[in-house]
């Protein structure tokens, strides 16, 4: 450790460095390294010495220093820190060192609805970061930080971390070898020498006071939510320091989310996704439910149908079945359902087609005898054509299936009258043919 920076031949210069420190406080830092007590007044810092340092000092139980320390004691701190023969160890002054002081925050963030949270398993491991320590003047030391991989630490991430503010580890430290140590310190020598010659490419860096290996835990681990016999985990990976709760992103709705339930399923999702059929009373994925198109009921699909005219479901007791086409159809394709009569938009909204149209061409190739009919109007659902011929003193009406072709309904009524009348099945045939 030394007071000044060294001459050379070439001018040595101190690394540019974001954390600034003073003097004396560094000083009393490296003192509680070496378990040896001091107390700061003003500018001045008093030093209890052990019994066996009293005679560097000439017998005296104290000694009091100043930023511009002597050089005598100086040299005594070196030796003293040289004497531990391992490296100077310390640890973020707020950074959680066990389980119990994770765990805490991380649980008060979830909710989970008629269930629990439990931690799953956590592994705590101490990562060595580096600190290099050089003079600046006689009131001010600087710090540069090494990751453990030895690249650079960022300035952000260095105070996230608490790399700025640090307390002395003399019991029981966390091991590194020696090689790693040195690997380490290779490491910040070099980025402490880049940051130097930035400024002056001639230029080499001081010789740092002091080099402090710094702990710090990294946290990984999951937490597992359990509701009646189905579970879900949540992992966590983060320095401790900077662990905040994550939301947990569902499995199914792919939602994220602090608050969690179950579907009577079991599937555990984000509580907002997870709605009651109302139909059934039944608690599914809200994605798992459609719209009644009568009702405007949530509900799910097992109970429902899709109307061949609207194409849209509805609630199987929603349907009714349509007096002119006679297909099943929901109640929201009827044109009036308060008429004495239900008809649906299809049968009410037939147009005028030429027989040239490429659907009547394909009706009358396989029931040839309605090409003598004129006047054609037609409409089509899902499942079905609904054509209207007619001619002088007749109109016929016949509705065919779309795959099949064969006829659902033929029926016949005056060019005058309002109802349709089905035509029998010895009629059938004669006028199909």
């Amino acid at each position: 450790m030394s007071n000044s920076a060294n001459t050379s031949s070439q001018q040595q210069i101190v690394p540019q460095s974001s954390f600034q420190e003073d003097r004396l406080d560094f000083i009393a830092w490296a003192l509680a390294c070496v378990k040896i007590d001091a107390r700061r007044v003003g500018e001045q810092l008093t030093i209890e010495l052990p019994e066996a340092d009293q005679s560097s000092f000439g017998g005296q139980r104290t000694v009091t220093v100043t930023r511009t320390a002597d050089e005598r004691f100086t040299e005594w701190l070196t030796v003293k820190i040289a004497a531990k023969e391992k490296p100077l160890h310390a640890r973020p002054g707020k950074q959680p060192l066990s389980v119990n002081d994770l765990v805490a925050p991380l649980f008060d963030a979830y909710t989970v609805d008629g269930g629990q949270i439990h931690l799953g398993g956590c592994q705590l491991t101490d990562h060595p970061f580096l600190r290099l320590t050089f003079p600046v003047d006689a009131k001010t030391v600087c710090h540069v930080f090494v990751a453990p991989d030895g690249s650079t630490v960022e300035d952000e991430l260095a105070r996230e971390l608490g790399l700025d503010e640090t307390s002395p580890v003399t019991d029981l430290p966390p091991r590194i070898d020696e090689m790693a140590f040195q690997t380490l310190r290779g490491a910040g020598l070099r980025i402490a020498a880049k940051a130097s010659s930035s400024r002056d490419p001639e230029a080499t860096v001081v010789d740092p006071l002091a080099a402090a290996v710094v702990w710090i835990r990294h946290a990984d681990g999951q937490l597992e939510f359990t509701i009646g016999d189905s579970s879900a985990t949540h992992h966590f990976s983060s320095w401790a320091r900077l662990l905040a709760p994550q939301p947990y992103v569902t499995r199914f709705s792919g939602t994220s989310t602090f608050h969690l339930a179950a579907t009577d399923d079991g599937r555990i999702d984000a509580a907002d996704q997870i709605a009651t059929c109302e139909h059934s009373g039944r608690r599914v994925l809200a994605e798992d439910l459609i719209e009644c198109a009568v009702t405007g009921q949530r509900v799910l699909p097992e109970f429902t149908e899709v109307c061949p005219v609207t194409g849209r479901a509805s609630l199987r007791g929603e349907f009714v079945t349509c007096a002119t086409c006679q297909q099943r159809v929901s109640k929201a394709s009827l044109v009036n359902r308060a008429a004495p009569e239900l008809k649906c938009l299809a049968c009410s909204q037939l147009h005028k087609v030429g027989k040239e149209d490429p659907r009547l061409v394909w009706i009358f190739g396989e029931h040839p005898g309605l090409d003598r009919w004129g006047r054609w109007q037609l409409a089509e659902t899902e499942s079905a054509y609904i054509a209207q011929g007619s001619s002088l003193t007749k109109r016929i009406l016949v509705v065919i299936d779309k795959e099949t072709l064969d006829v659902r309904r033929l029926a016949s009524a005056g060019i005058l009258s309002p109802g349709w009348t089905d035509v029998s099945e010895p009629a059938q045939e004669e006028l199909l043919r």
